[in-house]
């Protein structure tokens, strides 16, 4: 499957904001720019830009104040940024559960001796990533890759190369950790080996148990939000998918 480039969807909105924050560039109770000049420094439209204000703005994240326009919500500023990322992967997460483990099923019955060679040997450059201490983050996107080629099915093809730009902010190196790193590592040996046996029963499992366990850092911890009145100390809490 050929490299898919990242798609301007509104969660890929909310993350590059997120890193604005992180950086210190965006502060808590600061003026957004207009949508017509964010939209532009995004590269994105304006309908896509509206979608992640009208998600923040749901959420507590951003205040629209009438007649002055829209602003990042007060609060620490460490919270907010954790809060934006979880708030716009969630969605990826249950894309990823409807899509992945059916992928892996076929696969498993239709992979060819060639393909399971391909998976075993993206399996053993993982392992050095790892031990080197490397980002996996591109080799992760060919292990997924390798085995939607290994379906041999033309449509899956097509709905893998669009997946890889929606999932894209899940790869983001801010989200990467070695933990993160090991259990993926872990999964995806298990995946190889029932895809190798011809058990597509349980590469469907061993998928939903790895998109469950490496994403299970990312929305399973307790997220703080922001009132939507900046000038109350009221906070929500967003719990983990279970």
């Amino acid at each position: 499957m050929a490299k898919a480039g990242r798609a301007p969807v509104y969660e890929d909105v909310m993350i590059r904001l997120a890193g604005l924050v992180k950086q210190g560039r965006l502060k808590p109770g600061d003026r957004l720019p207009s949508e017509r000049i964010l939209s532009e420094r995004m590269g994105v439209s304006r309908a896509t830009l509206r979608e992640a204000l009208r998600v923040m703005q749901l959420q507590g994240l951003t205040v629209s104040r009438r007649g002055a326009g829209n602003f990042i919500a007060s609060g620490n500023a460490q919270n907010l940024t954790l809060a934006l990322h979880h708030l716009a992967l969630q969605d990826i997460f249950q894309l990823r559960l409807l899509i992945e483990p059916s992928i892996a099923a076929l696969a498993a019955e239709r992979a060819t001796s060639k393909d399971v060679a391909r998976l075993q040997s993206v399996l053993r450059l993982q392992e050095q990533e790892l031990r080197q201490k490397k980002s996996i983050a591109e080799t992760d996107e060919t292990f997924h890759s390798a085995l939607a080629e290994s379906t041999h099915n033309r449509a899956v093809l097509q709905i893998g190369a669009t997946l890889m730009k929606v999932i894209a902010p899940t790869r983001n190196e801010s989200l990467q950790t070695s933990e993160r790193a090991r259990l993926s590592l872990f999964s995806h040996r298990r995946i190889v080996n029932a895809v190798k046996a011809r058990d597509s029963i349980e590469a469907r499992k061993a998928m939903e148990e790895h998109i469950r366990s490496i994403d299970a850092e990312l929305f399973g911890l307790s997220v703080v939000l922001f009132s939507s009145t900046p000038d109350t100390q009221e906070i929500q809490t967003v719990g983990g998918i279970h």
